[in-house]
């Protein structure tokens, strides 16, 4: 292991309470109905954390994701060493739902300012500490070494700063990418054996920020039971006139558990005092955040590929249509440059204020397709593309004026509907009922 040039600024930055600086940060677990209850720690938990009991002294905590997608935890203990000047313990660990487990750590021997050795000889495993989180700004640490001066002990800790515009809700979505987008999958949940009548489905729902989790059953006995995801209960539920439900979400609300578990790619069950009576069997939700881009991103992460043109598209026209606009795309354009076509869109005098305005667009990294129209009554407006139904336009009032836009993206991003369909070339139109208001031949390129 290396420690990273980070440790200067991060002491200099520690302590500042102990100075008579005012440093402090909202309390972002307050409200959440994270207080008291089950909680898992997430990338939130990232920031410095203050012993209320000790003097100038604590922990600089780093959540991190692996290159592996492991979810670990960095931790930098400043204290004071026998001879009562400035000292710290590197830990590096584990998450287990609402607690760090680290493994403690010491480097000894190293001078201000020394070149960099082609080995780690100086860091000295010394023991564990473990942090356990009551909430999203409080915890408990507990450590034990071999270490002559630190020993064993415990002590309280406080969120004194965090990462600026993050906020904590000891929930699944904490870890939500962002660049994530609107998901939905639903499993069914069937007997385990013919004796049992019921049946239920269990349903995932994400979009950037916010989680949901849910599983409904009908037809069983009315009693209690009991919902396990992967090999873990996770929470039960009654059954009342053969119907019953338990839902989840992150961030906590009402009439919901607070989600701290992922269950993609687990199978749910559902148990009663003698064992299972529904299950997914082999069918799980599957583990995509729909993320593309960024750290994470990779040629995969696209329906399409400017790169090498491998995907699962088409060509020219409408034909050979697939689960996007894919690598058969032509005009596909290389990292850093852009394409465009627009296109005005012609009055049929249907509504003789009406105008329009049809937008292609390519970069690398997606391809996008928008139509506006404006000048028109409120209400909703077909669109197609190649004589077919493509989706709805809702032109609503605004302070200039009535205007309405869809927009089409591959890959799918939240607030825009997936790009499935190739409209360069075609004919796009906009209809009120079965009356054309606005059509355009749009160019091919």
């Amino acid at each position: 292991m290396k420690f990273t040039n980070l440790l200067s600024s991060i002491i200099l930055t520690f302590g500042l309470s102990g100075l008579g600086v005012n440093v402090s940060a909202h309390d972002p677990g307050a409200g959440t109905g994270v207080e008291g209850g089950k909680m898992m720690v997430t990338r939130h938990f990232t920031g410095l954390w203050d012993q209320v009991d000790q003097e100038a002294q604590g922990l600089a905590l780093q959540v991190i994701e692996q290159s592996d997608d492991a979810r670990r935890a960095v931790v930098y203990w400043y204290t004071y060493g026998g001879d009562r000047n400035t000292t710290w313990f590197m830990g590096i660990g584990d998450l287990v739902d609402n607690r760090i487990e680290f493994k403690l750590y010491d480097s000894t021997d190293v001078g201000f300012m020394q070149d960099a050795l082609p080995d780690n000889d100086s860091v000295h495993s010394i023991g564990a500490m473990t942090v356990s989180f009551e909430s999203c700004s409080s915890g408990l640490v507990a450590y034990d070494t071999r270490h002559e001066v630190v020993g064993s002990g415990s002590f309280r800790i406080e969120r004194l700063a965090e990462i600026m515009n993050t906020h904590c809700t000891g929930g699944i979505s904490d870890d939500m990418h962002a660049d994530a987008m609107f998901g939905e999958q639903r499993i069914e949940l069937l007997p385990v054996d013919e004796s049992i009548d019921g049946s239920g489905y269990a349903r995932y729902e994400h979009f950037p920020g916010h989680v949901e989790f849910e599983v409904e059953v009908e037809g069983l006995s009315d009693g209690d039971y009991y919902l396990y995801v992967g090999t873990q209960e996770q929470g039960n539920f009654a059954v009342q006139n053969g119907h019953g439900e338990i839902e989840f979400a992150s961030p906590a609300e009402d009439g919901k558990r607070l989600l701290t578990f992922d269950p993609r790619g687990k199978q749910i069950e559902v148990h009663d005092v003698s064992g299972v009576v529904l299950s997914s069997f082999d069918d799980t939700f599957e583990n995509d955040d729909h993320h593309y881009g960024g750290m994470h991103g990779n040629d995969d992460d696209h329906n399409y590929d400017c790169q090498d043109g491998s995907g699962s598209g088409f060509g020219h026209g409408m034909g050979g249509m697939g689960g996007g606009m894919g690598g058969g795309m032509f005009d596909c354009v290389d990292d850093g440059e852009y394409s465009d076509i627009q296109a005005s869109l012609d009055n049929t005098g249907e509504f003789p204020e009406a105008r329009g305005n049809a937008e292609w667009d390519m970069n690398s990294h997606r391809v996008q397709f928008s139509v506006e129209i404006e000048n028109v009554p409120t209400g909703l407006y077909t669109l197609k593309v190649g004589g077919q139904e493509v989706g709805v336009i809702d032109a609503f009032q605004m302070h200039s004026g009535v205007f309405g836009h869809i927009t089409f993206r591959d890959p799918e991003s939240y607030g825009m509907r997936h790009l499935d369909f190739e409209p360069r070339g075609q004919k796009i139109e906009v209809l009120q009922q079965n009356n054309i208001i606005l059509e355009v031949d749009f160019p091919a390129e």
